[in-house]
């Protein structure tokens, strides 16, 4: 674990946040709970990071939906608004074992590539 030397605290982990716009060629995926499980399970084995268990809710047939995983180093939520071609999402690893801030980012960064993002506005936390 490393320490943050502007206030002597331990860096535990990075938390980004994000607000992610897309376009209507892709409301199947804003809708879609299943599909997006099955590729954040994926990403989650790449990065070699431990799924603890997971929920999804969907809102209607023709509705987003919003889904939490949690993870052994912390979690993944997201909300989607398909009407609005719109998402939010938030990444957080704890740096526990190792430094995984470089892994968060590149999560992260793949989750919102699943979505084709016209813009994606993001904040990094070091927690």
């Amino acid at each position: 674990m490393r320490m943050n030397a502007k206030i002597k605290k331990p860096v535990t982990g990075l938390h980004i946040i994000g607000q992610i716009r897309t376009d209507a060629d892709n409301d199947n995926k804003l809708k879609s709970e299943e599909s997006f499980k099955l590729s954040l399970s994926r990403l989650i084995r790449k990065y070699r990071i431990h799924e603890l268990g997971s929920y999804y809710f969907k809102f209607g047939d023709d509705a987003g939906f919003t889904g939490v995983v949690c993870l052994v180093e912390s979690h993944v939520a997201i909300h989607t608004w398909p009407e609005l071609q719109y998402l939010t999402l938030d990444v957080f690893l704890c740096n526990y074992s190792k430094n995984n801030e470089e892994v968060c980012r590149k999560l992260f960064s793949d989750i919102c590539a699943y979505f084709n993002p016209l813009s994606v506005d993001k904040k990094e936390i070091i927690r």
